[in-house]
């Protein structure tokens, strides 16, 4: 571990040739460290990195911006929820810099997205490679930093599992926030060999959220305070005085480059459009009404395990513990590692207190985990400095020995977790935007198409439309098409070049966007349907509907449903089991193309129904329902004779029970339900 006399010496060699020459030494096992971070986390995400994919929704909606971010064309950040961007791109930079390296000039990646799969996790694990780099400084070897990284990483997966790996922004705040922590530690005690690491992990932090910079603001007027009580009678260690400035010049020289290199999108942004993102952030922020004190530690305390249904259950219990142990002193420990690990813990403290005013003051939505997911980094970090502290309690000759064995335990736990892809990752890949394209490009007309969302009076699936919406624009884009634009009541699509301009709106070549539903003779047959979009041309006369629905015709159902269908509902009928017989009668006027109108029971993200078609013992096709499209027509080939009598065979894998999941006493195994027939 790290004595008094080696602190001393490191002191008063700062600026030695022999600090100079480890210089190599370190980046070389920083390099070595990515590499077998990124190559673990590459094959947690292998499946996802090896597929053809077409994102949709959040994904799809980032994929338009990184097209701009590709032609150094981009200074707006990902859109926000509440109607504008968030500051800066430099995570929507990374996700580009992986489209063009990994699949357009390497070719190693099958898709586009699947690079931007890959380039998250090089970030990962450089933020994880950094972390170890710096815990290293502290414990003095490099098998207890990777202890640390290991502990930290099992409570990163057993908090939230998308955190390492995921790809959703919220998610990839956490670990350049843990990295800035562990930098702000060594801050605390007037060392400013981290202070680059600070730089590049705020000018991340800053460009995602707003939030973060009165957080990590507070967070630094409370590191600098501690620093100032700390180092007292040590006026060389006091950041904020002369002293301390004039030694560390080249230092802050440095992070004044680095920062400012962040917020030139910002600058840029705010000149442009002013008064810009930040503006419009503070009029939003004055909207909110501040939460109780009450209210905003029952937030934080979700993040420690306690509240119903909060993750990381038992994380007070080891942050309790660890705050015993330093208010106890740590007298078992060299007083060099105690003085790391007190700095640790101050900085967990103004973490938590920065993030205690975050949920009094700034957050509108405290049910909502994700908005703070970022604070996930304190008890991950405490869990593996308790590990830290109890390696250096030991006297033992196999001290590194159990370490490593401890470390890798670890990983197998956290890799045990971080297997199953996170619930988004549905996301990834909605392969059937490809035929939907196909139908929107054949509408008639020249131009882009002029997209109107339909409120309808389901407002549940506004969000599944709109991902769905993001990913047909994002397809498009990525063939290089400008086909369509957005128009009237949509509320969280901020890509401002997918915005419909006047003209676009009065050439007449308008749509109305509509969740696939049921049958309606009122509004007639959709232009196109696909993907869980339907989309009707604006001001046309209703196509004739063609269907014969269960709701209308419930006794000529009864009549042609075999084994395997529950009874009727209302306006539809419900399959129970893995097979499901329809008999159609002999009928001359029907076509070989037989079309049902499914939808089907997918109760939660990860869910999936997949099914199979038959038709006189012959397979007549496949499909899969997903949460964004859960209700789907599906066209059957009936082969050459479709006039007489057919016998369909709905095969479903694994239906689900409602009772297991937690929907009523529904012990019934539910596939797809069937609305309608069109022959």
């Amino acid at each position: 571990m790290t004595t008094d006399a080696t602190l001393a010496a490191e002191r008063a060699q700062a600026q030695t040739p022999q600090r100079h020459a480890a210089r190599p030494r370190r980046a070389l096992q920083f390099f070595l460290l990515l590499v077998l971070f990124t190559a673990g986390l590459a094959c947690v995400n292998w499946d996802a990195i090896r597929t053809v994919n077409h994102e949709s929704s959040d994904f799809a909606a980032n994929t338009l911006l990184v097209l701009d971010a590709k032609r150094l064309q981009l200074i707006q950040g990902h859109y926000s929820r509440v109607g504008f961007n968030h500051p800066g791109p430099a995570l929507l930079y990374v996700l580009a810099f992986g489209e063009l390296l990994f699949h357009d000039w390497l070719h190693l990646v099958p898709s586009p997205f699947s690079g931007q799969l890959l380039a998250v996790d090089v970030y990962d694990a450089a933020w994880l490679a950094a972390i170890v780099a710096m815990v290293r400084r502290m414990s003095g070897h490099m098998v207890p930093a990777l202890l640390f990284a290991a502990v930290m990483v099992l409570v990163f997966a057993w908090s939230d599992r998308a955190i390492v790996g995921g790809m959703w922004f919220p998610h990839l705040f956490v670990l350049p926030y843990a990295a800035l922590l562990v930098a702000g530690a060594r801050l605390v005690q007037g060392r400013a060999d981290t202070l680059g690491t600070l730089a590049v992990a705020a000018g991340f932090l800053f460009n995602g959220h707003a939030a973060f910079m009165p957080i990590l603001g507070l967070t630094l007027l409370m590191t600098l305070a501690a620093n100032r009580v700390l180092a007292r009678r040590e006026p060389e260690l006091r950041i904020v005085g002369r002293p301390w400035l004039a030694a560390h010049r080249r230092t802050l020289l440095l992070v004044a480059g680095i920062l400012p290199l962040f917020l030139v999108p910002l600058i840029i942004a705010t000149i442009r459009e002013f008064p810009g993102p930040l503006y419009a952030y503070l009029q939003f922020g004055r909207a909110n009404k501040a939460n109780t004190l009450g209210e905003a530690a029952r937030f934080v305390g979700v993040y420690w395990g306690l509240g119903h249904g909060a993750p990381a259950r038992g994380a007070l219990a080891w942050g309790l513990a660890l705050a015993a142990l330093l208010l106890a002193g740590l007298r078992r420990v060299p007083p060099a590692f105690a003085r790391d690990a007190r700095a640790l813990g101050i900085v967990f403290l103004a973490a938590t207190l920065s993030v205690l005013y975050y949920a009094w003051a700034g957050v509108d939505m405290l049910g909502q985990v994700y908005i703070a997911a970022f604070y996930f980094a304190v008890p991950a970090l405490a869990a593996g400095l308790l590990v830290l502290i109890g390696y250096a309690s030991l006297r033992i000759r196999a001290r590194e020995a159990a370490a490593a064995m401890l470390a890798l335990l670890a990983v197998a736990g956290a890799w045990h977790w971080l297997r199953v892809p996170p619930d988004y990752a549905y996301f990834y890949n909605h392969a059937n935007v490809a035929a939907l394209y196909q139908q929107v490009r054949r509408l008639p007309g020249h131009g882009r198409v002029v997209l109107d969302l339909d409120l309808g009076p389901n407002s549940t699936t506004q969000g599944e439309v709109w991902g769905n919406t993001m990913g047909l624009l994002a397809y498009a884009a990525r063939q290089d098409v400008d086909l369509a634009c957005v128009n009237q009541n949509w509320h969280i699509s901020f890509t401002r070049s997918k915005r419909c301009r006047p003209e676009e709106v009065a050439a007449g070549r308008r749509y109305q966007v509509h969740h696939t539903d049921a049958p309606d003779p009122v509004r007639g047959e959709p232009e196109v349907e696909g993907q869980g979009l339907s989309l009707f041309r604006a001001g046309a006369p209703p196509r004739p509907v063609t269907w014969i629905t269960v709701g209308a015709q419930p006794a000529w159902f009864r009549q042609v449903l075999g084994e395997g269908w529950s009874a009727i509902e209302g306006d539809a009928v419900w399959s129970d089991g893995p097979l499901a017989v329809l008999r159609l009668p002999p009928d001359a006027g029907r076509g070989r193309m037989l079309t049902l109108d499914l939808g089907s029971f997918v109760p939660d993200y990860g869910a999936r129904i997949r099914l199979q078609a038959v038709v006189n013992g012959r397979a007549a096709g496949s499909w899969v329902f997903y949460p964004t499209e859960r209700r789907r027509r599906v066209t059957l080939d009936l082969g050459p004779a479709p006039g007489a009598a057919q016998h369909i065979v709905l095969e479903i894998d694994k239906p689900l029970r409602p009772a297991d999941y937690g929907i009523g006493p529904d012990t019934r195994r539910l596939g797809v339900s069937l609305y309608g027939i069109r022959q």
